[in-house]
């Protein structure tokens, strides 16, 4: 049995394992890990002290995780891991995915604060209605304007709109929108409770189609795009390169 404890007390999230990590309990861990990312922390921890490790293989999770991290949200993941023995198991992972790894959860959080820039963010509950994507797109723009970003406030308008618009029309959930300023790129995300993931058309419909342009604009104005499946639904992201 192995329970996930999430602490995000503090800028940096820490998840920490308890109980036996073997490859029944991977897609556990995977998804509370993709749980902390979706949130955009200044990074994550994995606190592996209480752990019992009875299979090397399971924990390749931390490799597919902090690969798909890298793509997007560009959350740090770095792991604590007590006994030399765990350490040891650890190192083909950490070393060909370049995971930190650190012998107590104190150091962890002493060298993990030196990791990322700092981080801005704003974040907002949506019901599926029409006001939705106004209120979406009002708080975009005042956090572009607010953190000086006057050129990005349209094309990141246009992004969320037509992200709000989509999860009303297909997934007709409580949506989460955010927006989040590091490391260079602006990162706009929905997030709702279907899980299927969103289909972009293959190619613009004709004049006087009411729909079928949403994801084709986003993929036109975004520096790149993508759906994260997580427990419950899924999150649509959206990142925009600042000008250099």
């Amino acid at each position: 049995m192995l329970s996930c404890q999430i602490d995000r007390t503090q800028p940096i999230t820490v998840l920490q394992l308890v109980g036996d990590l073997r490859l029944g309990t991977v897609h556990q861990v995977r998804a509370a890990l993709l749980k902390c990312l979706v949130e955009c922390p200044e990074a994550v921890i994995v606190d592996l002290s209480q752990a019992d490790v009875s299979s090397a293989t399971a924990l390749s999770v931390f490799g597919a995780v902090s690969r798909r991290a890298a793509e997007w949200p560009v959350v740090p993941l770095v792991l604590t891991a007590g006994p030399p023995e765990v350490r040891e198991r650890l190192e083909p992972v950490t070393r060909l995915w370049q995971i930190p790894v650190y012998a107590s959860l104190v150091e962890a959080l002493s060298e993990a604060v030196r990791l990322p820039p700092p981080v801005r963010r704003e974040r907002m509950e949506l019901r599926p209605g029409t006001m939705a994507m106004p209120r979406a797109r009002s708080m975009v723009a005042e956090a572009c304007r607010e953190w000086g970003l006057n050129d990005l406030v349209l094309p990141a308008e246009l992004i969320m709109s037509e992200l709000v618009s989509n999860a009303v029309q297909h997934a007709g959930t409580d949506l989460v929108a955010s927006v989040v300023l590091r490391r260079g790129l602006l990162h706009l995300t929905v997030g709702d409770g279907d899980p299927t993931p969103p289909r972009k058309s293959a190619g613009y419909p004709p004049i006087g189609a009411l729909s079928g342009r949403g994801l084709l604009l986003v993929d036109e104005f975004a520096s790149g795009w993508g759906c994260l499946p997580i427990e419950g639904g899924k999150v649509v992201w959206a990142v925009v390169r600042l000008p250099a």
